[in-house]
């Protein structure tokens, strides 16, 4: 990868992203977009307008918020790196920086990305596309579950209201049942797929569900030198 002497760092939320362009000059210069394919397109004419045509754009991995961006610059024909934010904040430790808002941050990971100048990101496999919506629905039965377990445990209820709970949460089971052979199946019938998550298994302390997490939302672990190291880049075990 060529390295680059622009840089634009993303602090992405749900609704709005923060941009930090820092050019050859040393010049920061900043601006906020609303999280829309409109203000994608106004990210671009901004851009142009700077004439920053040949830059490396950077933005953290914080789930699903800034994957519609980072699609929209990879296809403009721009770098793009989605990195870790520990190592964002391992950074900012290094260079004593305190501050915290958007507007810091995404300065903050402008200048990460020139230093460090992180690998190069692009679009994920169609494959690893249907594993990531499958773990994600997962996610929201299993956290839907856990909402009506609350509130039927809280007591007080009327007996409609308690029967309903009842009703849903065997229903939230059933579907995540059917969403975990889901996952089971689709991981089955892809090779590659199925022997990073073999090599995860092969971790103790990462069962199935963590191994099908950790394909769908962090890496391909042959980036690494073992599953391992994989795993302990995601927190998830002792390197």
């Amino acid at each position: 990868m060529k390295l680059s002497t622009i840089a634009l760092g993303i602090d992405i939320a749900k609704a709005k992203f923060d941009v930090c362009l820092i050019k050859p000059n040393g010049k920061a210069k900043h601006k906020v977009f609303q999280n829309t394919r409109h203000g994608f397109e106004q990210l671009a004419a901004w851009l142009a307008s700077h004439q920053a045509d040949n830059l490396h754009a950077c933005l953290e991995a914080t789930g699903t918020y800034g994957e519609s961006l980072a699609l929209f610059l990879f296809e403009a024909g721009f770098i793009v790196s989605v990195v870790n934010p520990a190592g964002v904040r391992a950074f900012a430790n290094a260079g004593l920086s305190r501050t915290k808002t958007d507007k810091v941050d995404a300065e903050l990971i402008a200048r990460f990305c020139l230093a460090q100048q992180p690998q190069a990101w692009s679009p994920p496999a169609p494959e690893l596309r249907e594993l990531q919506a499958l773990v994600r629905r997962l996610e929201s039965l299993v956290e839907m579950r856990l909402m009506e377990e609350n509130r039927l445990s809280a007591g007080g209820l009327t007996e409609a209201v308690r029967h309903s709970l009842e009703e849903h949460i065997a229903y939230l089971l059933e579907e995540i049942k059917r969403s975990e052979e889901l996952i089971r199946h689709h991981i089955n019938n892809h090779p590659d797929l199925k022997e990073q998550s073999d090599l995860l298994d092969s971790i103790p302390g990462i069962g199935t569900a963590t191994a099908a997490l950790l394909l769908a939302e962090m890496v391909n672990i042959k980036e690494y030198k073992s599953a391992r190291q994989a795993a302990a880049y995601a927190g998830l075990a002792a390197a």
